[in-house]
């Protein structure tokens, strides 16, 4: 895949002339864009690779708008320019003692190719400075300009010397950041050096074996992104390329020379040093450094510097590429169907909750998606570009699920994998972990896992080295987990550190208006034609799905392999013709007690509250938990039969739900 170049100037036509340069060095290998200060075009130009920038730094800030578009840790490269070997050779040919012009677009410019001239051996010239607005010298007849001849004052012979070039020194830097040395070996390179002019001449070999080792070395060092330090056996800075500048916000010239310890004191030379985190001058960098060492021979060591922030950035990158592929969530929230007033307040709290690192409870029935609105959460939370991944504790032993949540060293146990292994809370790291059916886990791992979540640091099994993670912990159970608190077989302070935001996932029978909505999507999904019955749709929105849009989806899934055109009641698998009499509903026993409660109360314009509700059950001989009473309540008012109070009104049936309630009392009796 190509990189991007973008090319910076103070004037278009420099762009113009830099992106022809490029294009016949670099154009195989990058697309070259351009941009300049006069039209502010430099605002299009971002997510460029490597950008050259052939402006000065006063012109930058003094175009602040210009700085600010540029990417905060954007490659640059600040491009050098000399004379052509053509250009040269044309101002020797003048007599000795010639007075001329030097023309440029501004003082400073015209006084620096002055300069440069005289050092590139022109002597036989007096060069005067001349650019917009300054005086005509009297008695010069002939003026030169590197491509600004426009320039010019009227009344004298113009010599335009071309354009300046990129120096050869810049062209190397180009390549070695573009990661291509082997073009500093090619004929483009040699052509392109042997048009210059002699001003870079360790460059001017035509070949990069030819080049010094001091040049390469700078070259290289000068492209690496990680600051480099060095000192001499004598503890004296000899070394500091441009990535430690910027790192360390000082220049080079206020470093080399000086002795590491009075320059640098928070940086240690005396020792071998792993990665470390080290504060300099209010930057947090990570610090590695070694000795350098011939024959036990000290000749100094040297550091290497970089960006905790973008280490952190790093490893996450390597774990995310390391992971497999189902550690990434593919579900949004606009991939989760349903118009239903249940659904639609569910989806709505998860929205508002997913911008948050708080942990998330899941309560909901099997089938009814709640890992669907994990990684829903996960997509909408800042949090989205780290791992997902998803673990089902049900599915592995209590020692198999703490190898793989916590890692372990090598020889931890029998058949462990050489060199170890990471566990998936490292893999999640600075993502989102997801435990499902987590009512399952034993109370031993209970504690572990509670010592995790507290700590936000994980001990691989045989280490005692704490590893920091930094993990949003989503989990989900299809049982009563507060009852299992009061019950002491789960622990309360785990419960309450998983249970911060508690989100529960609607039964499929809780939201009745959406089921043919989901019946026709999965049809679409299966690419089947058959179309469904009336009486076949009724029967569908009145069966109970005690396997949630799971059950519906492998409902359709077996329409599907039927073949059918139109799917009738006879069609339909015999445990849903049972519903298709609108007047043959069966309802369960704790159900019927529920609505015999609010029926009698319809009357009398009374409410009740869910605990009336389960005494009232009680009374009638009818147990029941609150629980499945707050279940069949949200499937009631689902439905439009039920209508809740304001205050304390309590819950009351609505005119269809009493109309119901009589249809179903005829079908008792």
């Amino acid at each position: 895949m190509k990189k991007t170049i973008g090319i910076i100037t103070k004037s278009q036509d420099m762009a113009d002339f830099y992106t022809g340069l490029l294009h016949g060095l670099f154009g195989d290998m990058a697309d070259i864009c351009a941009a300049n200060l006069e039209d502010r075009s430099i605002q299009k130009l971002r997510g460029c690779d490597l950008y050259l920038v052939s402006v000065t730094s006063y012109d930058l800030i003094y175009h602040s708008w210009a700085r600010d578009c540029l990417p905060p840790k954007a490659r640059t490269v600040q491009a050098s320019i000399t004379f052509t070997r053509k250009a040269v050779e044309t101002l020797k040919d003048y007599p000795e003692g010639t007075k001329a012009l030097l023309v440029n677009q501004t003082r400073h410019m015209a006084m620096e190719s002055i300069s440069q001239l005289y050092h590139l051996g022109i002597s036989n010239i007096e060069f005067l400075p001349y650019f917009p607005g300054a005086e005509m010298v009297p008695g010069v007849s002939v003026a030169f300009s590197p491509g600004e001849a426009k320039l010019a004052p009227p009344g004298v012979t113009v010599v335009d010397l071309g354009s300046r070039w990129l120096t050869a020194n810049t062209v190397c830097e180009i390549a070695l950041r573009l990661g291509n040395s082997f073009f500093l070996e090619s004929r483009r390179f040699a052509d392109y050096t042997a048009a210059l002019t002699g001003v870079d001449y360790s460059l001017q070999k035509l070949s990069y074996n030819n080049l010094t080792m001091e040049n390469k070395l700078e070259l290289i060092l000068n492209a690496l992104d990680a600051g480099l330090v060095c000192v001499d056996e004598n503890g004296l800075l000899t070394l500091v390329n441009r990535a430690a500048e910027t790192l360390l916000g000082m220049d080079r010239s206020q470093l080399l020379g000086r002795p590491a310890a009075e320059a640098l004191p928070e940086l240690s030379f005396d020792q071998r040093l792993g990665p470390t985190l080290v504060n300099i001058l209010g930057r947090d960098l990570s610090v590695t450094a070694a000795p350098l060492c011939v024959r036990e021979q000290s000749l100094g060591a040297f550091a290497i510097l970089r960006p905790f922030q973008e280490m952190e950035a790093q490893q996450a990158t390597l774990r995310l590429q390391k992971s497999p592929k189902s550690h990434r969530a593919r579900y949004t929230f606009q991939d989760i169907a349903g118009g239903s007033p249940a659904i639609r307040k569910t989806k709505e709290i998860a929205c508002r909750v997913a911008g948050s690192s708080a942990s998330i409870m899941l309560d909901g029935e099997s089938g009814t998606g709640k890992e669907l609105f994990a990684q829903a959460i996960h997509n909408a939370s800042p949090r989205k570009g780290c791992p997902f991944i998803a673990v089902n504790c049900a599915a592995l032993s209590e020692t198999l699920l703490e190898s793989e949540l916590f890692g372990y060293e090598e020889g931890a146990f029998t058949g462990a994998k050489r060199g170890g292994k990471a566990g998936l809370f490292e893999y999640a790291h600075r993502g989102t972990l997801f435990l499902d059916e987590i009512e399952t886990i034993s109370p031993a791992f209970q504690a572990k896992l509670l010592r995790v979540l507290q700590e936000q640091e994980v001990v691989r099994i045989g280490s005692v080295n704490p590893i920091p993670v930094d993990v949003r912990v989503l989990s989900a159970t299809n049982e009563d987990l507060a009852a299992r608190v009061q019950q002491g077989s789960f622990r309360r302070d785990l419960y309450y550190r998983l249970n911060v935001i508690p989100l529960h996932i609607p039964a499929l029978r809780e939201r009745q208006s959406d089921i043919l909505l989901l019946a026709d999507i999965f049809r679409q999904e299966f690419h089947a034609a058959f179309t469904l019955s009336k009486p076949v749709q009724e029967a569908l929105v009145r069966y109970k799905w005690m396997g949630n849009v799971r059950e519906l989806r492998n409902c359709m899934e077996y329409l599907h392999h039927m073949g059918l055109r139109e799917v009738t009641l006879e069609d339909l698998p015999e445990q849903f013709r049972t519903y298709a009499d609108p007047l043959d509903v069966r309802i369960s026993r704790g159900e019927w007690g529920i609505w015999r409660v609010l029926g009698e109360l319809y009357p009398k314009r009374r409410g009740i509250g869910r605990q009336g509700l389960v005494h009232a059950c009680e009374k009638m001989g009818v147990p029941i938990s609150e629980h499945e009473v707050r279940v069949e309540l949200r499937r009631l008012l689902d439905a439009g039969w039920l209508a809740v109070g304001q205050g304390r009104g309590g819950t009351r049936l609505t005119e269809a739900g009493y109309a119901h309630y009589l249809e179903l009392l005829d079908q008792q009796e």
